[in-house]
């Protein structure tokens, strides 16, 4: 019988603004160095218009609901009903995308139905990515940076197809490297410790082993339009699930947001730089609660993408950090990606000679979450590794978000969801 080779694992590290403590770097303040790694050219308003015309929409919905089911998937889990669930859809879809590249058969099949991609073909669907990246990357007053890398083997010969595409259509980096050996991991981490700004500085403890590691990193950095002062910041209590409070840093501003509201909760819009990119903060009034936030979400998020008026609201967002880890394989699986779990149905041929003997082994997700008066920072790498206008009212609407809430770090030209998240214990 064949031995089968396995992908040892789509490994998934995110953080959300941890450089206050990695970096010494400040939320909001520009990370020059990350910067200058990535730094694109900055497009033209013509450009800028003629790029978003080649995005496809229906593609950023789809990456926005499959992180949805994926949020839908880890709340399953013990203990979530009561701590915070942050995840990257965009850091996740770009890795597996590199991955979907070299899958053939009904391996590819179902990871494009799981990332809802069914019925497309792959040169739309690199088309579709490396639009939204260029957009993505340029403007907006916010520093963000996308980054690719293909590590294999040594000897390892990747096909000349798959070489072409995740180079010309992902911008990846290709290495040849000794995967078994500490000098290979530690240029793996050296390169995400990089592209991260040193927020996240290892992916790896000890060798990946295996034929290549598949990575995506993400590098955000957005200071708020109207920085919040510290002076007016004041300790509050903030409700848990269970009905009992802790005391957290509650930031104060009153301004003029893009406001919407329904029967069971409120929603704002906080902009970060120039107004393209903002936070989005749904908060569950007094009477509901997040859990019934979470089955609206689940079930038509399209709720709180349009519809939204400027009004003056008086703003109370608790400061906080976040940090968690999720073995995903599972939850992928209950989605729908089960084959390229499998050893003996897998088929990553498209990717290399040898690829009909891998298959997936496991997946990692590790968040950092850090929002502070000046803004938010944010990272995320993602490591797959592959074995062998309304007139203001005339009192401030009052939105104090002292209970959990769900959040979501939006574009708002393409509407793609780069963070989204629910926030249980700031």
């Amino acid at each position: 019988m064949r031995v089968r080779r396995v992908l040892t694992g789509l490994c998934l590290l995110l953080g959300l603004t941890a450089c206050a403590q990695g970096s010494g770097i400040q939320p909001g303040e520009s990370q020059s160095n990350v910067h200058r790694q990535s730094k694109v050219k900055e497009l033209s308003a013509p450009e800028r218009k003629e790029v978003l015309g080649k995005v496809d929409i229906g593609m950023v919905k789809a990456q926005n609901d499959f992180g949805l089911r994926l949020h839908q998937e880890l709340s399953k889990i013990a203990g979530q009903e009561s701590d915070n669930l942050i995840i990257s859809p965009y850091s996740i879809t770009q890795a597996l995308a590199l991955a979907y590249n070299g899958a053939a058969g009904e391996t590819a099949a179902e990871i494009a139905d799981v990332l809802g991609w069914k019925g497309m073909n792959t040169a739309d669907i690199n088309e579709g990515n490396r639009s939204l990246r260029s957009l993505l990357e340029n403007g907006g007053g916010v520093v963000l940076n996308v980054a690719n890398s293909v590590w294999h083997r040594t000897g390892l010969k990747l096909r000349k197809a798959y070489m072409e595409t995740v180079k010309g259509g992902y911008s990846a980096e290709v290495r040849e490297t000794d995967l078994k050996q500490e000098e290979g991991m530690k240029a793996i981490n050296q390169w995400v410790k990089e592209k991260t700004g040193g927020m996240i500085p290892t992916i790896y403890d000890r060798p990946p082993g295996g034929a290549a590691v598949l990575i995506n990193a993400i590098y955000f950095n957005g200071g708020w339009m109207e920085e919040f002062d510290p002076a007016r910041t004041v300790d509050e209590p903030f409700t848990l699930p269970d009905g009992t409070h802790r005391s957290v840093p509650m930031m104060k501003q009153e301004g003029r947001y893009g406001y919407k509201e329904g029967e069971s909760w409120q929603a704002i819009r906080i902009p970060y730089g120039d107004d393209r990119m903002h936070m989005l903060v749904i908060l569950p009034k007094e009477s509901s609660s997040i859990h019934e936030l979470h089955q609206q979400l689940w079930r038509d998020a399209s709720i709180w993408k349009e519809g939204y008026s400027f009004e003056t609201v008086q703003l109370g967002l608790p400061k906080f950090k976040a940090e968690q880890g999720f073995e995903l394989s599972d939850n992928l699986k209950s989605l729908g990606m089960v084959k390229a779990f499998d050893y003996g149905r897998a088929d990553f041929s498209s990717m290399a000679e040898e690829g009909d003997e891998f298959y997936i082994d496991h997946v990692k997700h590790r968040t950092i979450v850090d929002v502070s008066e000046k803004g938010t920072e944010a990272a995320a790498v993602t490591a797959v590794g592959v074995e062998a206008g309304a007139a203001p009212p005339s009192e401030p609407i009052v939105m104090n978000i002292n209970r959990p809430f769900f959040f979501a770090i939006e574009d708002r030209d393409t509407g793609t969801w780069l963070f989204m998240g629910s926030v249980l214990n700031p």
